[in-house]
């Protein structure tokens, strides 16, 4: 991860995934908003758990870059 996405922040940072999906970081909490494999959008509680509740992929933190 870069420097801008310090996981020690206490403010959530909108994240992507080399570019794809939308998700949430909140210190170490992922919210997984739109997933970048099937492209489905999350419920909110499903969002929470930090994986697809479509396809179930669960992103790589490796590939988190700040979204745009």
């Amino acid at each position: 991860m870069s420097q801008t996405l310090n996981s020690g922040t206490a403010e959530p940072k909108d994240v992507t995934f080399r570019g794809r999906g939308h998700a949430r970081l909140n210190g170490t909490r992922l919210s997984l908003l739109i997933c970048p494999h099937c492209s489905q959008r999350n419920a909110p509680k499903a969002a929470e758990k930090g994986y697809c509740n479509w396809c179930t992929y669960e992103p790589s933190r490796a590939d988190i870059e700040p979204a745009r």
